[in-house]
């Protein structure tokens, strides 16, 4: 036992995936919790609408983050913790992100005040905006590149534990659903301020506003990546987006409820992609080592992923029984319940993208990375569209199924075709 947990100590891989898991099981933990407290005083359809409100905003932390968590982080990654080039790096992403944040809360005062639809709900938009300041300062990409996962947790999950403490506190009645997205704003700012004060004093760094010059040829070269990243962020986030005009805010609060369960087992994904990025850039001078990396260390995730997805769907009944308790409504369980079935074996899909996705960035091939990515968001837009109108929340579950698959397919024919030719070209 005390070799196997000197094993882990030792180990970085091991070690930050644990990290991050342990990040977001707490997150898990305190979902859970204050869920069915948040469906009593609000219901249902004033969850929906402060969600709904979070989604927004994501389209705008999608274009903050401008794919930073892997350009920045592969930067970081490769400049051997030099000091000076990590300060440069941390100066010229954090004026870029100011430029960045600057122009989304302009879009979003014109979206809020021109639409009568956000227009009428003005003070929650507003409330919520203030998540993006803390996207903009918390350096999560940071923490990524130099494989310090463990300050992720800590920082994290103290802004979740202050937000969690904030509603009980004060969320009493209907009425106060918009101080939900406000706490989240506060709690997010303040971990940010905290953050970058941390890493500056922890790995004695500096920070200061780049020239303008150096921040366009930070957009230029990240432009490929982001237009990947917003295009996945698209689908994902467009289908909520969408729903929501065809259907009333109980129908939208009930498949919220349903993607965030599913979001639990698509996180675990996002954590091993972070987690080995940083090992598949160094490794990928030679291709031989990253098969063997893929199927040590993500072949057996996957297939303990694949045994949950198939629990989840049979036991998705007394799984939402548990999770909603008496606060919701016989059909509106039964709906919940159906979508989480249509739902339930999407991150399987995704997770067998990783290998596919990782490998056609570290070989620098984004243009195709960012080609698949659109034209799946082009995809799911359309579907989405189509069936949801016509099916409503069910029409929205079918639309995700059916793009992940195609995404999935696409970027395991492209990363087999190149990584053949580095093959034959190492060899």
């Amino acid at each position: 036992m005390n070799k196997l947990i000197k094993r882990v100590k030792e180990s970085t891989l091991i070690s930050n995936f644990i990290y991050l898991s342990g990040l977001q099981i707490f997150n898990f933990a305190l979902y859970i919790f204050t869920f069915p407290y948040l469906i009593k005083v609000l219901h249902p359809d004033l969850y929906g609408i402060s969600v709904y409100a979070q989604t927004i905003m994501l389209y705008f932390i999608v274009l903050i983050d401008y794919g930073f968590n892997l350009t920045a982080t592969r930067k970081v990654s490769i400049c051997n913790k030099d000091k000076n080039n990590i300060s440069e790096i941390l100066s010229v992403v954090i004026t870029t992100k100011l430029y960045l944040l600057l122009f989304s809360l302009l879009i979003i005062g014109a979206i809020v005040f021109l639409i009568p639809k956000f227009h009428n709900l003005w003070l929650l938009y507003f409330y919520t905006s203030g998540i993006l300041i803390g996207q903009f300062l918390f350096p999560t990409w940071l923490f990524q590149g130099l494989q310090k996962m463990k300050y992720l947790l800590y920082f994290n999950s103290f802004s979740k534990a202050i937000v969690t403490a904030s509603i009980f506190i004060f969320v009493k009645k209907p009425e106060d659903f918009i101080y939900v997205n406000l706490f989240a704003s506060l709690g997010s700012i303040l971990v940010g301020v905290l953050s970058v004060f941390f890493v500056l004093k922890k790995y004695q760094l500096t920070l200061y506003l780049t020239n303008l010059k150096y921040v366009i040829i930070e957009l230029k070269e990240g432009w490929m990546v982001f237009l990947s990243n917003f295009s996945i962020q698209i689908y994902l986030i467009s289908n909520l987006i969408i729903l929501g005009f065809f259907a009333d805010d109980t129908t939208v609060g009930n498949y919220t409820i349903a993607e965030k369960l599913i979001m639990i087992f698509r996180i675990i994904l996002v954590i091993a992609s972070e987690v080995i990025y940083p090992h598949v850039c160094r490794l990928i001078e030679t291709p031989n080592a990253i098969q063997d990396f893929f199927r040590k260390k993500i072949y057996p995730l996957l297939g303990i992923l694949l045994v949950g997805c198939i629990l989840l769907f049979v036991f998705s009944p007394s799984i939402i029984q548990l999770i909603t308790n008496k606060n919701i409504a016989q059909h509106d369980r039964n709906e919940i319940v159906s979508l989480v079935k249509i739902l339930s074996f999407v991150p399987f899909i995704v997770g067998l993208n990783i290998p596919a996705y990782q490998t056609l960035l570290a070989l620098n091939k984004k243009n195709i990375y960012s080609a698949i990515s659109f034209s799946g968001a082009f995809i799911s837009i359309c579907l989405n569209l189509i069936l949801a109108f016509n099916y409503g929340a069910y029409g929205t579950a079918i639309s995700i199924l059916i793009t992940e698959t195609i995404i999935t397919s696409c970027l395991i024919i492209a990363s087999n075709k190149f990584f053949k030719q580095e093959l034959k070209t190492s060899n």
